[in-house]
């Protein structure tokens, strides 16, 4: 990065740049960071970039949250405002208010940068596996990663926590959906073990603190992970989805045959029907004769 920089900028002009963005807020340390992922921002003027922190304050953001944002994200220099205020009003036609729009894209301003196709698919995803769109709205204000993640990787926890009757859990503690299946599912055996249900009223054991959980259980990350492993559960129960598949496989081509019966019948009731109507016409013009 510092020999791409050099050869385009002077060292007086970076160090000038520096010390215009200290003056805005920036410490040196952010400074250089940001220039790391980013490397163009020593090439955007100090009057753009001004314009850019007020746009943003006028947008809902103080300058602080501004500064933070785009420490985290200096991408965020490189969109136009009129792309972000579109962003902003896509996602409120989604269902959130402008307040959660701007609680969100403080703690994840990334999401700029993401497609509204993408969010707007990610929530559908979510939906599909069993929440409403309101539920999925919470989930998102309370973990808005969320909409950057695979639906893969949200699909395998949530299955998890389906499987102990914990579907709610992601609306009331969204963040559960940080903690990776398999230690999830190697606290939940422990617990298990020892006789200790868990539910509702007590889903935080398993997402305590390692350090906590380590003095209080005696048992590091990779002991109980060795203990518990989620592999055998998993491969568990996609044997149980394999038969339950074959067994509905089997309910279904025995209602196509049940179907198929009951539409030959119909078929041949229909002959008869029409086979007495011909029969009760030409009984009809025979009386008529006579």
């Amino acid at each position: 990065v510092v020999e791409e920089l050099e050869k385009r900028f002077t060292t007086e002009n970076i160090k000038q740049k520096i010390e215009n963005l200290e003056e805005l807020g920036y410490s040196r340390k952010d400074v250089i960071k940001m220039a790391k992922s980013l490397p163009s921002i020593y090439s955007l003027s100090i009057k753009n970039i001004r314009q850019k922190m007020k746009n943003l304050e006028e947008l809902g953001y103080s300058r602080e949250e501004v500064i933070k944002m785009t420490k985290r994200a200096p991408t965020i220099y490189g969109y136009s405002i009129k792309s972000m205020k579109q962003k902003i009003k896509d996602m409120e036609e989604l269902g959130y208010s402008r307040k959660e729009v701007i609680e969100i894209t403080k703690a994840l301003p990334t999401i700029f940068g993401l497609s509204i196709e993408n969010i707007k698919q990610t929530i559908k995803e979510v939906e599909a596996l069993g929440y409403s769109r309101e539920e999925v709205i919470k989930m998102t204000i309370g973990l808005p990663s969320i909409l950057g993640l695979s639906i893969e990787n949200i699909k395998q926890k949530i299955e998890f926590y389906d499987s102990i009757g914990l579907h709610s859990l992601v609306i009331v503690a969204p963040k559960s959906l940080m903690q990776s299946t398999k230690l999830s599912y190697a606290r939940y055996m422990f617990f298990k073990e020892k006789g200790i249900v868990i539910d509702k009223t007590n889903y935080n054991k398993l997402f305590a603190n390692q350090k906590q959980f380590e003095k209080q259980y005696g048992l590091t990350k990779n002991e109980i992970l060795q203990k518990y492993p989620y592999e055998e559960w998993q491969a568990s129960a996609n044997e149980a989805d394999g038969e339950k598949a074959k067994k509905d496989s089997k309910v279904q081509s025995d209602e196509e045959r049940k179907e198929e019966v009951i539409q030959r019948i119909k078929g041949k009731q229909e002959k008869i029907s029409e086979q007495e109507k011909v029969i009760s016409e030409l009984q009809s013009k025979k009386n008529e004769l006579e």
